[in-house]
């Protein structure tokens, strides 16, 4: 994060263990920090297959700074920086949620904002959204990058398109 020298990384849960378990995860990286992979899911959670025998790496284990709900696939994680970005968008981050592939009701699809609150939480919202139509799957973002006039720009590896966001004018 630019406003605290953190590093941050988004992480996909893995599949085959139902429609919202486990979740996918926005990881703050410390040297020689273990995020669970692959024996513990989400916030200590002991996976089913691979947790046995191995509880004693639950103290060992970080939870996620930010879980996102199960199989959005967060994939690109960008740091909004352009002083042209409106003031509401201070330490954000905008991550790619790429979309699920095996929920039951499809889910992801859209970029959302990250907000580090004062108090060290993350708020969660919609930024861009429209890739799920009620006729299917049109789109999947897939990264997130801004210009250096404050434009952001977001690739769609679904529809092979880069769509351009500007600050309305009035």
């Amino acid at each position: 994060a630019p406003w605290s020298g953190e590093l941050f990384a988004t992480d996909n849960g893995r599949d085959l263990l139902g429609d919202d378990f486990p979740p996918c995860e926005l990881n703050r990286i410390v040297a020689g920090g273990f995020y669970g992979w692959p024996f513990i899911n989400g916030d200590g959670v002991p996976d089913p297959d691979m947790g046995a025998g191995n509880e004693a790496l639950l103290a060992s284990a970080l939870s996620p700074a930010h879980g996102f709900r199960a199989h959005n696939a967060p994939l690109g994680i960008h740091f909004l920086r352009s002083a042209n970005v409106p003031a509401v968008y201070e330490r954000t981050a905008l991550v790619a949620l790429h979309g699920s592939w095996n929920r039951t009701t499809p889910d992801g699809y859209k970029v959302v904002t990250l907000r580090w609150l004062e108090d060290g939480r993350i708020f969660e919202s919609d930024f861009m959204t429209g890739f799920l139509s009620p006729d299917g799957i049109i789109g999947r973002p897939a990264g997130v990058t801004e210009g250096p006039d404050g434009a952001i720009f977001v690739s769609d590896d679904y529809a092979g398109v880069v769509y351009r966001i500007t600050a309305a004018t009035p």
